[in-house]
């Protein structure tokens, strides 16, 4: 449902009358196929919205825009670098290419261009006054389009006369409100932009729930097998009652007998019993068969009922985890936007970050520096001001990281779990019991020529944790394997 070529053409028509001369302040690309401009025009502000993802492709003014997840993408450095401070010079719908011009200007450094094509794979271009790409973003854009920095730039493959007039024939459903500042613009976001929110949340609600699903598919097949063996009770039980039986009546067993009958004296009183016989056992061997195999079963099934009672902690855990990750609103599910940045797969993403993942209550991401230097870059270039960053306190060990929301308070549960992670990944691992330190990270500031990872920091609180195993068990067990680079 993405704009149709007339709406798109509302709206550049709009754009190009009264956005021109509007100056670009700040620049965000959260998503591969979505970023925003901040621009000014005398007295107002507004946020323009460049969306290529699918049928949620539109070219808006936004009244708010997608948290920036982990460190900034480079087509959002270079969206800074170089249109900061630029004017809006022109806007113009190619129809036929589907792709939309936005040409900016500044005196000293002449004129840039911003593509946002819509047709498949769909992406956004950054380019100079001479044509030649500075920069892309979309997944699959540069090997679909053949594009890359520095090679110029040529409209994509336009759509067929009989295609077109199709995709024209479809009227506006916008509903533009004069009082608004850009009335079609606005519109073109009021059609789309909840539900681009509303189905980028249920996306992060289900990546997050997937591996919570998996286990609970995984975990409930190994506990209907352990609960088998754990039932094996009685058998053990029947091996232990024929065995000494057998011990009993030894004289009266033979080698070579398959099958012996014996009288059993119960509380209900005598029973005649068929006891089967291996008749390459000799009598002593048949009691001890019977005694072994009482043994091994009562062994199996003690194993099997510890088995059980962490498989149902595991399932249990599951199942609340994922209720807690309905229940979720769309800002808080919206606050964990990185994980779009990751391709799905229960195994989890690919390496790359300077950070292992866990997810701990409620489905908050939890990041654990993997080494000096990437603590560095975990807290210095990864983590936003407004993350939460804990450490043992007077431990060496990794930095630890809650991704919150801004403005957002962190949890007792997350606390203690990010806590836990802390002191596992520090000198203090294995102890009952440690201090922990947390702090914003924006009180957290490097000195020149320290060691990587050595921080200094103000304004922390520290409290004392006593270690709780099957927290931290069950925090190991939702590490994913290799994360990704944004």
């Amino acid at each position: 449902m993405s704009l149709r070529p007339v709406e798109v053409e509302q709206v550049v028509v709009e754009a190009g009358t009264r956005l021109v001369g509007a100056v670009v302040q700040k620049a965000w690309c959260p998503l591969p196929r979505l970023a925003y401009l901040e621009m000014r025009v005398p007295g107002r502000s507004f946020l323009l919205c460049l969306c290529a993802e699918g049928e949620l492709a539109r070219l808006s003014v936004a009244a708010d825009r997608f948290p920036t997840p982990g460190e900034p993408a480079p087509f959002q450095r270079w969206l800074r670098q170089e249109l900061t401070g630029f004017k809006l010079k022109s806007a113009e719908w190619r129809e036929a290419e589907r792709a939309v011009v936005l040409e900016f200007h500044r005196e000293e450094e002449g004129t840039r261009r911003l593509v946002l094509e819509l047709a498949s794979p769909g992406g956004l271009v950054l380019l100079s006054g001479s044509q030649r790409v500075l920069m892309l973003s979309g997944d699959g854009l540069a090997q679909r389009r053949g594009l890359h920095p520095g090679a110029e730039w040529a409209p994509s493959q336009p759509l067929a006369p009989e295609v077109l007039e199709k995709a024209r024939s479809a009227p506006s459903r916008l509903q533009p409100e004069p009082e608004d500042f850009a009335p079609h613009a606005q519109a073109a976001e009021r059609l789309l932009g909840q539900k681009d929110r509303s189905s980028r949340a249920e996306s992060i609600r289900r990546r997050l729930s997937q591996p919570y699903r998996a286990r609970l598919k995984r975990s409930g097949r190994t506990l209907e097998k352990v609960r088998a063996e754990a039932a094996r009770g009685p058998d053990a039980e029947e091996h232990r009652r024929l065995g000494e039986l057998l011990s009993q009546n030894l004289h009266r067993l033979r080698r070579g007998a398959t099958e012996v009958t014996l009288t059993a004296y119960t509380e209900s009183g005598m029973e005649e019993v068929q006891v089967k016989l291996d008749p390459k056992r000799g009598p002593k061997e048949q009691v001890d068969w019977h005694f072994h195999q009482y043994k091994r079963l009562t062994r199996g099934v003690e194993q099997a009922r510890r088995r059980e009672a962490e498989l149902a902690r595991e399932v249990a855990h599951a199942r609340e985890a994922l209720e807690q990750l309905e229940r979720m609103d769309e800002a808080a599910l919206l606050a964990q936007a990185e994980v779009l940045l990751v391709p799905t797969g229960e195994e989890g993403p690919p390496e790359g970050r300077p950070y292992k993942e866990y997810v701990g209550h409620g489905g908050q991401r939890i990041w654990v520096g993997r080494g000096a230097e990437d603590n560095d870059t975990l807290s210095f270039k990864v983590a936003r001001p407004y993350h939460l960053w804990l450490h043992a306190r007077g431990q060496p060990g990794s930095h630890v990281v809650v991704p919150l929301e801004k403005g957002m308070e962190v949890a007792q549960e997350v606390l203690l779990d990010a806590a836990h992670l802390a002191l596992h990944h520090s000198g203090a691992k294995g102890e009952p019991r440690g201090e922990v330190s947390y702090v914003p990270v924006k009180f957290l500031r490097k000195v020149k020529g320290a060691a990587p990872g050595q921080v200094l920091y103000s304004r922390e609180k520290t409290f004392q944790v006593r270690m709780e195993p099957e927290r931290l068990e069950r925090l190991l067990k939702t590490r994913h394997t290799e994360p990704s680079p944004s």
